[in-house]
């Protein structure tokens, strides 16, 4: 995976201006396909509603684990709206991954993302088990919830750590399809006790929210501030 993730040291890279035109324009490019598929693909009123999930999820404090249940709940399958957050944490690793330096200059962007990296390093040093584990340690960093576009923090704190541009944006792929569709059918699967039990669903989504609010407790512990 991170040998193909290694396209931008083909030789069309070496020119800068080519080089910043393609990095810029590739991970717009797989959002402006996939928002064309979407559009060609979905009736008209669903594709509004996909896009407005989508929004919602690009701007915090939106995450999976509230945009992709409340897709499902509209109707939407859940292959689809997970595959709509997977595609979205991808643009957004590949964006910064290869436009690190012009994010930075970026108005407002730019200083929250030269804020993570200065705290970065501390919060790094106080958590040795995180370069510990490495990639592993990353993806983890992506699957659990409450970051939002997890796609960002995750490319940012990879750099910070060291790894290239294909460690960084591989371990955020790996990451966001795990809890993109684990979140997604997990939902999926709710809505369907809902509908044929309400009670063992209301039971089950309580235990969830008890074991989400202590997996939250010890993430604010251990994990860097956006």
């Amino acid at each position: 995976m991170i040998g193909v993730l290694g396209f931008w040291k083909l030789p069309v890279f070496r020119d800068p201006t080519v080089s910043r035109l393609l990095r810029l324009v590739i991970p717009m490019g797989i959002a402006l396909v996939f928002f064309l598929a979407l559009y060609l693909s979905r009736p008209y009123p669903e594709f509004l509603v996909l896009l407005g999930l989508i929004t919602a999820y690009l701007l915090p404090p939106a995450g999976k684990e509230s945009v992709i249940p409340i897709g499902i709940g509209l109707g939407e399958p859940w292959w689809l709206i997970g595959a709509s957050t997977l595609v979205m944490d991808l643009c957004c690793s590949l964006f910064i991954a290869l436009n690190l330096d012009l994010a930075l200059r970026i108005p407002i962007i730019g200083g929250v993302i030269g804020r993570f990296m200065e705290g970065g390093r501390g919060y790094l040093d106080a958590r040795p088990w995180l370069e510990r584990f490495s990639y592993a340690g990353l993806i983890l960093f992506v699957i659990i919830p409450f970051q939002g576009s997890g796609g960002v923090n995750a490319t940012i704190l990879g750099r910070i750590l060291g790894f290239g541009i294909g460690g960084a944006v591989g371990c955020v792929l790996v990451g966001s399809a795990v809890s993109s569709f684990g979140i997604a059918l997990g939902a999926g699967a709710l809505l369907h006790l809902f509908r044929h039990d309400p009670v063992w669903c209301a039971a089950v989504v309580a235990a969830a929210a008890l074991l989400l609010g202590v997996a939250w407790c010890v993430w604010r512990r251990i994990a860097p501030s956006p």
